[in-house]
This record gives C-alpha cells, sequence and structure tokens, in this order.
C-alpha cells in the first residue's frame, strides 16, 4: 500500500473517493425518493374501514411524510453541493466529499425507517416495496468507509486535524 507521498494514495482520495462517495449518496438519494413516493402513494390510498378516511388524512401521517421529503431535499441539496464545490475546486471539496455518504446514508436509514411506519404491517408486503428500500438503505452505513469512519473523518478535518497518521 502507497502511503500519502505515494502516487496510488493520491488517485484514491483525488479521484476513486470522491466518485465513489458521490455514486453511493445518489443511490441513497433514490431510494429515499422512491420510498418517500411509495409511501405516499400507500397512504393517499390506503383507507381506514372504521372513519372512511385515508391514512394521510391523519396529521401525524402527513407530518411523517413531509418529514421524509425534507430529508430527502436536504441529501438532494447537499449532493449538488458537493458536486459544485468539486467542480469549481472550492476549499471545502474534501469535507463536503467526505459528507455526503454519512449524510445521505444516515437520511436514507431515517427515511426508509419512516416510510415503513407510516405503511405499517402492509410495508412488510413486497407489492408496496417499502421494505426493500428499508434493507438497501443500510447498505450505505456499513460500506466502507462505514458513517462511524466518516465521522471520525469529518470531526477530524473540522478541528484542523490531518485525516491520517
Amino acid at each position: 500500500m502507497l502511503g500519502p507521498d505515494g502516487g496510488g494514495f493520491d488517485i484514491m482520495m483525488g479521484i476513486v473517493l470522491p466518485y465513489f462517495q458521490l455514486m453511493n449518496a445518489a443511490g441513497s438519494l433514490g431510494i429515499m425518493e422512491v420510498a418517500t413516493t411509495s409511501a405516499a402513494a400507500h397512504v393517499g390510498g390506503t383507507k381506514l374501514e372504521h372513519l372512511s378516511n385515508s391514512l394521510a388524512d391523519l396529521p401525524t401521517i402527513r407530518a411523517y411524510v413531509a418529514r421524509m421529503r425534507i430529508k430527502t431535499d436536504m441529501v438532494r441539496a447537499l449532493l449538488m453541493d458537493t458536486l459544485d464545490a468539486l467542480e469549481s475546486g472550492r476549499a471545502d471539496t474534501m469535507l463536503r466529499v467526505l459528507e455526503i455518504k454519512a449524510a445521505s446514508g444516515e437520511a436514507a436509514t431515517e427515511v426508509t425507517d419512516l416510510a415503513m411506519r407510516v405503511c405499517g404491517g402492509a410495508a412488510f408486503r413486497k407489492e408496496v416495496g417499502v421494505e426493500r428500500h428499508f434493507r438497501d438503505a443500510r447498505a450505505a452505513t456499513v460500506m466502507a468507509p462505514t458513517t462511524d469512519m466518516l465521522y471520525d473523518f469529518i470531526g477530524k478535518a473540522v478541528c484542523g486535524l490531518p485525516l491520517f497518521g
């Protein structure tokens, strides 16, 4: 393995890591989008038989769906900012590259958890589709660099410490 002054390390940090982080974040964003859309469609079309209302008529359900939408939009904004940082060579580029996978993975986990909650027992039915997204969202948090590892790197960067060493 090459050290920080080796060409392989520079390629890893300057090319491979940013692309991997961005693609991973884009995958998480896609999971969030489809989970939000699926959950909203389910609660809009599911009637509470004893009340003749849909699940979407319940304020708590709408609030959960709103939280899903906000989290999804926040990740999209951070992803776009990370792309802008990479394209323009901003000073905070590496920080954004480290942040995007951690933020999107954690947010996808939260969004899919909310989707499971608002869809209730139906969320486990394959035709609703939410359970698969729930499982897929977790992959981003445990694949290297794990979210916990990224939090350590981000903390080092914010505190002005070297990332490696």
